[in-house]
C-alpha cells in the first residue's frame, strides 16, 4: 500500500518514479570540495561537417532525445543523499538548439573551447543542449551535443546516439557498442575460479580503499603543478591529435599481440616521457623505470540488451575509475608496451572494477558530504591523466541529414583529460589541459606521433593518410 502511495505522490508532483544512483546524484549536487572551484561535468560530443545541419533538421532529433526520462526534466534531491529524481519540465524541442557563427576553422575551434565552460544548468530546461557552430563554405562546421554527466555515462550515451544517427542511406544504425563489452562482465566461473576470486576480492577491497591515501605520482615536469592542493583553474586548451587510420593501429596491436587500447596508452606514456625530456626534467634520468605516472580510466558496465528500449532506464551512470601506470620510465617503446599490456591483462582478469563499483555504491552514500567530496579530490590528485576511449560507428553516419566527417569527445576535468573516439576507419583523439600549468603541452600530438613511428618503424606518411584532420 505504502509503495503505491509513494508512486502516486511522485506522479502528482511530476517526478520520475525511478531514483538516480548515488553516482548520478553526486554529479548533480557536486562531487568536489567547494574550494576546488570545479566546473560542471558536461560531456561535449562534437561532430564536424562540411555543411552544418539546419535547425529544422535538428528539431526531430531533439524530440527523440526528449523522450528519454533523464533528458525530459531537471534533477532534484538532497545534497549528499541518494533521493534524486527527475522533475519533468515543459519545453519545446527547438528550445534545446542554439547557433553560434564562426568565420574560420580556427574560430570554430576557439568557439568550442569557450563553449565547454558554458552552463547547461542555469535555465529552466533539461541539462543538455545542441549547439550549432556554423562556418562558411570551405571550413568545417561543428555540432556540439552537450549533455550533463548526470544524465549518463559515455557508454549509455552511445546507446542514445544510436537513435539519432543514421547510416549514409538514412537508415537506423546497427549497435555501436560491441557485444563483447557486455559479455566480459558475465563470464561464468568454475568452482575453483570462484574460490580464487573470493580472496582476490578481499585483496582488491583494500586496494580500492587505499586509493585516496596512497602514493602520489612522481613529481616530474608534467606533474609540476599537480598535487594535494590542486584546484580547477578554468584555463583549458583543446589539443587535437592527427587522426590515425584504424587499420594502422590494428596492425600494430595484432603484431604485438596486445589490444588497441594498449597501443594508444603506451604511446601516450611515451609522449609524456618525451615532454619531460623536452622540459629538461632531471627526475626522468634519476628515477628511470621507478617513475610513477598513472591514468584514471573509466570502466563502464553496459546495460543488458533487454533494457535498451526502456527510456527510463537506459541512461545511467554505472562506471568506475581504475588506475593504470603508463610506464613513463621505460625508454624503449616495445618494452613499455609489454609492461602496459601485462598490467592491463592483470586488471582485466581481476575483480577490481566490480569491487570498485561495490565500494562506490555502498560506502560514499554513508559518508558525510564533505568527507565524500574530499575522497574524490584525494583520489584524483594522486594521478596524472584521465584516459577515456569510447567506440564509435565503423561506417559513415549522418546527423540532421548531413554526413559526419569527424568526431571528438571533449570534457573538462581537474586533470588533463584524453578523449579517444573511433569513427569511419579513423581514430580521433584530443587532450584537454591547462597549458599554463603544463607549458609546452601543445607538443603532445607530435610526441605521440613519434612514439607511434618508433613502434611501427614505418614511414611518417602513414600517419597522414587521408583528409581526416583539422583543416
Amino acid at each position: 500500500m505504502g509503495k503505491t502511495q509513494s508512486k502516486d505522490k511522485y506522479e502528482e508532483a511530476n517526478f520520475s518514479k525511478r531514483k538516480m544512483s548515488f553516482t548520478s546524484a553526486s554529479m548533480a549536487f557536486g562531487a568536489w570540495p567547494e574550494k576546488v572551484n570545479m566546473c560542471e561535468p558536461t560531456i561535449n560530443a562534437t561532430l564536424y561537417f562540411d555543411t552544418c545541419p539546419t535547425v529544422e533538421g535538428l528539431v526531430p532529433l531533439c524530440q527523440v532525445v526528449s523522450s528519454y526520462e533523464r533528458c525530459a526534466g531537471i534533477p532534484e534531491g538532497t545534497p549528499g543523499k541518494a533521493d534524486w529524481r527527475i522533475k519533468f519540465v515543459d519545453f519545446e524541442p527547438k528550445d534545446m538548439i542554439r547557433t553560434i557563427k564562426a568565420s574560420s576553422d580556427d574560430e570554430v575551434h576557439t568557439k568550442i573551447e569557450n563553449l565547454l565552460h558554458d552552463s547547461t544548468r542555469n535555465r529552466n530546461l533539461p541539462w543538455w543542449e545542441i549547439v550549432r557552430i556554423e562556418a562558411p563554405k570551405g571550413c568545417r562546421s561543428a555540432i556540439v551535443i552537450r549533455i550533463d554527466h548526470v544524465i549518463g555515462d559515455g557508454i549509455s550515451l552511445v546507446n542514445l546516439m544510436e537513435q539519432i544517427l543514421t547510416d549514409n542511406d538514412g537508415a537506423k544504425l546497427d549497435e555501436i557498442i560491441p557485444a563483447s563489452m557486455s559479455k566480459k562482465f558475465n563470464r561464468k566461473l568454475s568452482f575453483g575460479q570462484k574460490f580464487c576470486q573470493f580472496f582476490k576480492i578481499i585483496y582488491y577491497f583494500f586496494v580500492v580503499l587505499g586509493l585516496p591515501v596512497g602514493s602520489f605520482d612522481t613529481k616530474t615536469a608534467f606533474r609540476a603543478n599537480m598535487g594535494a592542493k590542486m584546484d580547477y583553474t578554468w584555463k583549458r586548451k583543446l589539443i587535437r591529435f592527427q587522426a590515425l587510420p584504424l587499420d594502422y593501429v590494428k596492425k600494430l596491436k595484432s603484431e604485438g599481440g596486445v589490444s588497441l587500447n594498449d597501443v594508444m596508452f603506451t604511446c601516450l606514456g611515451g609522449a609524456i616521457r618525451r615532454y619531460n625530456i623536452a622540459q629538461n626534467c632531471e627526475v626522468t634520468d634519476k628515477k628511470k623505470k621507478n617513475i610513477r605516472c598513472r591514468a584514471l580510466m573509466p570502466v563502464a558496465f553496459p546495460r543488458p540488451n533487454v533494457d535498451k528500449n526502456d527510456k527510463s532506464a537506459i541512461l545511467r551512470n554505472k562506471w568506475v575509475f581504475v588506475g593504470a601506470d603508463f610506464g613513463v620510465g621505460y625508454e624503449d617503446v616495445v618494452e613499455r608496451l609489454r609492461y602496459v599490456n601485462g598490467n592491463m591483462n592483470v586488471m582485466k582478469n581481476s575483480p577490481l572494477a566490480g569491487v570498485q563499483l561495490a565500494v562506490q555504491e555502498s560506502i560514499p552514500p554513508k559518508l558525510p558530504l564533505n568527507a565524500g567530496r574530499k575522497t574524490v579530490h584525494d583520489t584524483f590528485v594522486r594521478h596524472s591523466v584521465i584516459f577515456s576511449n569510447v567506440p564509435g560507428p565503423e561506417k559513415i553516419v549522418k546527423f540532421g541529414g548531413q554526413e559526419v566527417m569527424e568526431t571528438q569527445m571533449y570534457f573538462n576535468n581537474l586533470l588533463p583529460q584524453v578523449g579517444i573516439l573511433s569513427y569511419r576507419g579513423n581514430i580521433f583523439m584530443n587532450m584537454n589541459m591547462d597549458t599554463e600549468a603544463i607549458p609546452g603541452g601543445e607538443m603532445m600530438p607530435v610526441y605521440f606521433a613519434r612514439e607511434m613511428l618508433d613502434l611501427s618503424e614505418n614511414d611518417a606518411s602513414v600517419l597522414c593518410k587521408g583528409d581526416v584532420g583539422f583543416k
